[in-house]
């Protein structure tokens, strides 16, 4: 029963602590996109760069913290499915949020943006962390 918890802990701590640098980024993102006065561009190429910058960002966290966070579960690589998925969502949700209030968002307010920075960031960690 401890294991189900410390599992349950990990993934809400990694979903959360990502979604909430997302979305961060998703607004300095938005004030550059607004500065520079650039629509969105493809949202596959789009994808491709946040999951390079996600890649980054796991890159860094190791910088910070090189082992894992939390003790590997009963199912190896689970993050590299759950954390895209749910946090896609939530970018999703956070974009759909942005847009009905008539703000413009970007392509990381998207589920495919926010999955694929997730991802990115996923896979670094899931590679390299101790």
């Amino acid at each position: 029963m401890e294991i189900l918890f410390e599992i349950l802990i990990q993934f809400v701590i990694e979903v959360f602590g990502q979604a909430l640098v997302e979305i961060l980024a998703e607004l300095g993102l938005e004030s550059l996109k607004a500065a520079l006065e650039r629509p969105n561009r493809s949202p596959w190429l789009a994808a491709l760069g946040y999951f390079f910058l996600g890649g980054t960002l796991g890159g860094l966290s190791l910088l910070v913290r090189r082992e894992r966070l939390f003790l590997p579960g009963p199912l190896p690589g689970l993050s590299l499915v759950a954390s895209p998925l749910c946090v896609g969502a939530i970018m999703g949700a956070w974009g759909r949020y942005r847009r009905q209030r008539g703000q413009t968002t970007t392509n990381l307010a998207t589920f495919g943006g926010g999955a694929a920075f997730a991802l990115g960031t996923a896979v670094v960690r899931f590679v390299w962390a101790r």
